[in-house]
């Protein structure tokens, strides 16, 4: 998994690439979890992200989870139809914001 996080005023910007597993959910959460409530909105840039497991998508509600604890929205964005689909299967999509790539 490549992960990068960057603060922009009143956003998160975070952006996945490779793939969300149980071995990296850690890893996701200890990068964005501490930085979420100094923003109202986190964006999370899924471009890159090819695949996730059920810890992955464990660890997306757990974001979720905690912005909606600050207040802050959360939006995956650009997100590949393969990934989408399983967003979509889970029934993430009715947390937070999913855009696909072509949206």
């Amino acid at each position: 998994m490549e992960l990068s996080v960057e603060d922009k005023s009143d956003r998160l910007f975070v952006k996945i690439g490779g793939q969300l597993l149980y071995s990296e959910t850690d890893t996701f959460k200890e990068e964005i979890l501490p930085k979420i409530g100094q923003h109202s909105v986190v964006t999370v840039d899924c471009e890159g992200l090819q695949f996730i497991d059920s810890a992955g998508t464990g660890a997306i509600v757990r974001l979720w989870k905690e912005c909606r604890m600050v207040g802050a929205d959360l939006e995956l964005v650009r997100v590949i139809p393969e990934v989408q689909k399983l967003l979509y299967l889970t029934r993430l999509h009715q947390l937070a914001k999913v855009t696909g790539i072509d949206d």
